[in-house]
């Protein structure tokens, strides 16, 4: 918000000031007009903005010749401004350094704004030289060349040069994670092209002219330093000093980024003259990089949204007597109830969940675990992408459910399966017995007091199935444009779930336990041992809890693994079914764990497959139905009663 605020209002304190100072000059040639002169060409220095932005959405590089036009205005007035203080010349020299200074500056920018747009951009791919560098491909060099090849991609496009397939060789070659970790600096190169000054400083002419003006404002600060300050006002001198100290420090900042971004390592690594004090050169910047910032690619964020904790939020003993409230009316006014409590339970819900996000220090180790298991399924995708989530592994942990299994997930939508998987993960994690839940008459007999007091198994998969639940389940509901097998209707899917998982809270869990530190604990083992009432034929609350019994049966470290394979698979499937301006404008909110598995999946070759299911829940309790008493008889044949 703050980025935003100030990146509108930049341009307008800009033009306000220059108002400001061209009414503030007099008739006369004093020394205050000619300090006033000095500071105009400041404020178009300003507006050219700092290296590190140039647009905060893709729409503003589309109005790059808008841009193109400001700066015609803003010169006319600093003009205006300057002729006003001639005759008088005595701070011409430095004036004139700070304005050409300030017109490349905002030229720049400009310029910045139009390679970054769709006509710029496409003409980027058009020229560029397709050859594959065959010395010194490191990770930054090979993202890179990689990244320029591949560019079509973010365009909704199919590179088609042989460059690429000899690219896609290499890719091959890389194990998954390093792929993995190849995309996230690719998506770096990405937003750099498209949201800062990267492409236009890091040429020939860029460097030429970042050095021209680094040189105008150092002499512009010693001319103004050496200059006599009889006749100007003391306040006027020390605003000026702060200009162009601030100016200086800017100029500074700007340089050493520029040094130190990875663009400069690729030009350097690819210089053909001096190849050697350059390779050198760029080998020195890395090591001072990495001992400095180990991170030198984009960064990946999981925002978390969990169904259960949300549930509880709305069976706190804060609002029992307000759903009891609802019920009332939903006896009066049938489906009055349901809209009020959708509408006043949604702004609780986004104000509670968005908070949450993937902690920084596991990220690695979970993009580690991604990319061990998109590494298996990725033969098994290409095979039949539109096969139902698990096929493969649950046909071969459980082949005596498995035609039941299979039944009850074909036909379901992405997002309904997801929404599944989710309940059936988060009640396979709160669960902390070893007997099967379906057994509850006998659930005392278990004793495993650490256990039930919410100590949950120390499983790696178990926590990576955690995180990617919750953050699949955030996509879901609240960014459905970035998976286009939504269609509008995941948060409707999401709100019967969430009303039956909160209407079976209220009627059989206590609300006073539902402030206790293991509440989830509680709330699940009552889920997981309460006997299913078979009466709404859509619901997929029930159709979790037989998929949970269904995972039960398969031991502890197998199931982990079967869930985490499932939850890589959903993760692939969610973000194949994106389209790619999605991805590249969510590049200026930040990186996002399912652009870089979008981009991980067109390098492995399954852009061209997609999820077609629909809606459909008809039948599916009646299969459920059939899926418990699977369950029951395979406990029953195995001695587990």
């Amino acid at each position: 918000m703050i980025v935003w605020c100030n990146y509108l209002l930049a341009d307008w304190v800009a033009d306000f000031c220059l108002g400001q100072l061209s009414n503030s000059m007099d008739d006369s040639s004093s020394s205050s007009n000619v300090i006033i002169a000095f500071w105009a060409p400041f404020l178009i220095l300003h507006l050219g903005g700092p290296d590190t932005i140039t647009a905060y959405s893709m729409e503003d590089n589309e109005l790059w010749a808008r841009h193109l036009l400001g700066l015609g205005y803003e010169l006319i007035v600093a003009l205006y401004v300057f002729i006003r203080s001639l005759p008088n010349t005595r701070l011409l020299t430095p004036t004139l350094l700070i304005f050409i200074v300030a017109v490349i500056k905002y030229i720049e920018r400009s310029y910045s704004l139009y390679k970054a747009s769709t006509e710029g951009f496409l003409k980027s791919i058009s020229s560029f030289e397709r050859e594959v560098p065959t010395k010194d491909l490191n990770d930054l060099n090979h993202a890179f060349w990689l990244y320029s090849v591949c560019k079509p991609f973010f365009i909704n496009a199919v590179p088609s040069s042989e460059v690429y397939v000899k690219f896609k060789d290499l890719v091959f070659e890389m194990s998954a994670e390093k792929v993995l970790k190849t995309t996230s600096m690719e998506l770096s190169y990405a937003y750099d092209e498209l949201y800062t000054k990267a492409v236009v400083n890091h040429s020939k002419h860029g460097y030429i002219l970042r050095l021209f003006c680094s040189i105008c404002i150092v002499l512009s600060f010693l001319f103004f330093f050496i200059d006599s300050k009889d006749g100007f006002d003391k306040r006027d001198v020390v605003i000026t000093y702060f200009l162009l100290a601030a100016s200086l420090c800017l100029d500074c900042l700007a340089t050493i980024m520029l040094v130190f971004s990875n663009w400069i390592v690729v030009s350097l690594l690819n210089v053909k003259r001096l190849s050697k004090w350059s390779r050198s050169l760029a080998n020195h910047i890395v090591k001072i990089k990495m001992a400095w910032h180990k991170k030198m690619y984009h960064s990946l964020e999981m925002p978390q949204l969990n169904l259960l904790h949300s549930c509880l939020k709305n069976s706190t003993p804060n609002e029992a007597p307000r759903q009891r409230m609802m019920n009332w009316i939903s006896e009066k006014f049938g489906l009055v109830r349901k809209i009020k409590l959708r509408l006043r339970w949604r702004k609780d819900f986004e104000t509670y969940t968005l908070w949450a996000l993937q902690p920084e220090q596991t990220n690695q180790g979970l993009m580690n675990i991604i990319a061990s298991y998109a590494e298996r399924c990725l033969p098994l995708l290409l095979e039949d992408f539109n096969k139902p989530v698990g096929f493969s592994f649950l046909q071969q942990k459980i082949p005596w459910a498995f035609p039941t299994c299979f039944e009850l997930l074909e036909g379901l939508s992405l997002d309904q399966q997801i929404l599944i998987w989710h309940m059936t993960t988060e009640f396979c994690i709160h669960w902390p017995k070893s007997l099967h839940p379906i057994y509850y008459n006998q659930i005392e007999i278990e004793v495993d007091e650490s256990r039930s007091r919410g100590i949950m198994r120390n499983s790696v998969e178990m926590e990576a199935c955690k995180y990617l639940s919750n953050y699949m389940m955030h996509m879901v509901l609240m960014r459905p444009n970035m998976m286009l097998t939504m269609r509008g209707r995941s948060p409707m899917v999401f709100w019967d779930a969430f009303d039956d998982m909160v209407q079976f809270i209220y009627r059989n869990v206590d609300v006073q336990h539902l402030l206790l530190p293991n509440a989830e604990v509680k709330v699940c083992r009552e889920i997981m041992t309460t006997p299913i009432e078979w009466t709404n034929e859509k619901s997929l609350f029930v159709t979790a809890r037989a998929l949970a019994h269904l995972m039960l049966t398969i031991g502890d470290e197998e199931r982990w693994h079967v869930l985490t394979m499932i939850w890589v698979e959903l993760l692939m499937k969610g973000a194949n079914s994106s389209r790619a301006d999605v991805h590249v404008k969510q590049l200026s909110r930040g990186g996002e764990l399912l652009t870089s598995i979008w981009l991980f999946n067109k390098h492995a070759g399954i852009d061209d497959v997609f999820f077609t299911h629909e809606y459909m829940m008809g039948d599916k309790l009646e299969i459920s139905k059939q899926l418990l008493l699977k369950i029951e008889h395979h406990l029953q044949e195995h001695n587990q009663i």
